[in-house]
């Protein structure tokens, strides 16, 4: 191994430990993440992925994919003493509290799911009397849609529990690295919707290969 890489890597380590990093008991996770998000030297890119044997592409990916899983984790915790089901029918609630109306097919859009999905949904929910539909004023091949007052009650019913869910998953982030983490996400929201809703397969086919 070349003595430079070596004394480039200690150089590394001293500046984590300084700005933070523990380096009793070494986290490579932590460490590596810390070389992504403050080193731009090629070589702290290279060191990183080398920790991890990913490029940062799939890092994200895959972490944004724990990140999700995490939430449905506590999710399942708030919920299972509730008439709410799970975090899609959080997102109806949510969405039409306290007496928003709106088309199924908006609704379905605004909470980012896809048609099918989103219609066995409200198809349960509308059983379970949380929401109800009636016919649109001007548009006689939709109905609207809103929560009845078992709905709002689901609504109210969980709203601590979301909030301690909320601060559970941002864990110990810093205000500014809180702000941060908000742009990025919602900068990714913006790309990605109108793809979604668009659900073009041969622009999808173009984005990720033949075999999507």
């Amino acid at each position: 191994m070349q003595i430079g890489f070596l004394r480039e890597l200690l150089d590394f380590a001293e500046a984590y430990e300084l700005g933070g990093g523990s380096t009793d008991q070494l986290d490579l996770e932590d460490f590596a993440g810390w070389l992504l998000a403050h080193q731009r030297q090629p070589m702290a890119r290279t060191v990183a992925e080398s920790v991890f044997s990913q490029p940062v592409n799939g890092l994200i990916a895959m972490y944004l994919t724990f990140m999700a899983r995490y939430a449905q984790f506590y999710g399942r915790r708030v919920f299972r003493h509730s008439a709410v089901y799970s975090q899609d029918d959080w997102g109806v609630l949510v969405t039409l509290y306290p007496d928003q109306q709106m088309k199924k097919t908006d609704l379905i859009r605004d909470i980012v799911m896809e048609k099918s999905s989103g219609n066995e949904v409200l198809k349960r929910m509308l059983k379970q009397r949380l929401l109800h539909e009636h016919p649109h004023p001007t548009d006689k091949r939709s109905k609207l849609i809103q929560l009845t007052a078992a709905g709002r009650a689901a609504f109210e019913s969980v709203q601590n529990g979301i909030g301690k869910l909320a601060e559970t998953v941002v864990a110990d982030l810093t205000a500014e690295e809180k702000e941060n983490l908000l742009h990025t996400l919602i900068k990714l929201h913006r790309y990605h919707k109108p793809i979604f809703e668009a659900a073009d397969e041969a622009v999808l086919g173009r984005m990720l290969g033949s075999g999507a």
